[in-house]
């Protein structure tokens, strides 16, 4: 589908007037010519979500070898920041793809998870920060920008020093998005994105943007993590699986008073790990009211808070939920191997996981209302 050009200067001036398809075609080839690439990199909410989702700091090494399918990788995070917060909040972990293998190290538990490399252990890279970062390494990045809905070119602007082309790309049903790109007008490199995928109170955008910094080309490889003395290495696993026996688990709810998992027996049970700074988050506890609106003789939900930078309390109450959720969920995530945010898990009546998934698209949701009416 060919593409409409929406050529919006915010500056009357003539002389600029990029072709978006020639620097997105010509950014696509200069990054297929790279073979490592390292920087920092800043990571945090925009508009109605820069209150919400934290600042994130970190570093990135990213390089390819001939051959293998996938790219090496090493991100760590450094800090997250939180406005008003007594002190900054450290992340000790970090990813990495070797040759071989990949990896998540998690510093706070003294363990490494490590996975062959295959469709299933590419969950590691399931977080925010990496679904932009990958656009160094993946084969032909901006595809999907070429056949965009449309495209709006903003007046060139500085990141981090840098002078930039600036498109606003408009996915319509390609990605169910927008997007803001900042491409180097010298290097036609990416220097900063911004996904655009929730409008808050009177239609306020917010997204998630991420800022590179301290580029450098033609750097080391990165390598495996070395693994100290008293770390545990564990196989890496993704989420429980259908046909497995769901934990048991024994947490407390927003007003202190403790539940067992084993009150929910007897009835389809729809179960969230989310965080409540997250908007795909926030927007799976939405999906789990509708559900037990549609079948509250048959089925309930519950959801359980991880990774909060702060108290989730006063976002939570300004959402309308009519069901159990539980906080400092992390022991319970461990024990369903819930790494990201949303996790969502259809569990029945007897306990048995019927579905699981890092998602909740319109497939998942699909899915999910199929296997409940099958349960009816």
């Amino acid at each position: 589908m060919l593409a409409v050009i929406l050529f919006i200067l915010s500056t009357p001036m003539e002389s600029y007037s990029a072709d978006p398809y020639r620097v997105f075609a010509q950014s696509d080839s200069v990054l297929s010519g790279i073979s490592s690439i390292e920087y920092n990199f800043t990571f945090s909410g925009t508009g109605a979500l820069s209150n919400i989702i934290p600042e994130v700091q970190g570093t990135t090494c990213l390089g390819t070898l001939t051959g293998i399918r996938h790219p090496l990788m090493y991100h760590s995070f450094t800090a997250m920041i939180r406005e008003g917060v007594v002190r900054d909040l450290e992340v000790p972990s970090s990813y990495v793809a070797s040759a071989e293998s990949v990896f998540f190290v998690d510093r706070n538990a003294s363990v490494i998870y490590c996975a062959d490399y295959d469709t299933s252990a590419q969950s590691i890279f399931n977080f925010p920060p990496a679904s932009v970062l990958m656009e160094y390494v993946i084969p032909n990045p901006f595809a999907d920008e070429i056949l965009a809905d449309s495209i709006a070119v903003l007046f060139p602007t500085e990141s981090n020093g840098v002078l930039c082309h600036v498109f606003h790309v408009f996915y319509g049903d390609a990605c169910c998005n927008e997007a803001v790109w900042f491409l180097g007008m010298e290097d036609l490199l990416p220097r900063a994105v911004e996904r655009i995928e929730y409008y808050g109170p009177s239609s306020t955008p917010g997204g998630q943007l991420l800022e590179i910094s301290n580029l450098r080309l033609e750097c080391p490889l990165p390598s495996a993590p070395p693994v100290p003395d008293d770390y545990t290495t564990l196989p890496w696993r993704s989420l429980l699986e259908p046909g497995e026996q769901s934990p048991g688990f024994f947490l407390a709810d927003r007003d202190g008073f403790a539940k067992r998992s084993s009150d929910f027996g007897g009835k389809t049970l729809l179960l969230c790990f989310f965080s409540s700074w997250d908007p795909s988050s926030l927007s799976a506890l939405g999906f789990l009211k509708s559900m037990i609106g549609e079948y509250p003789d048959f089925m309930q939900a519950a959801g359980i808070s991880i990774l909060e930078t702060s108290d989730p309390q006063f976002r939570l109450n300004s959402l309308s939920i009519d069901f159990p959720i539980f906080v400092f969920g992390e022991d319970a995530a461990d024990d369903y191997y819930v790494h990201s945010v949303p996790a969502v898990f259809l569990i029945s009546g007897e306990g048995t996981i019927l579905y699981s998934s890092h998602s909740l698209t319109d497939d998942d949701e699909t899915t999910i209302r199929k296997l409940v009416v099958e349960q009816i």
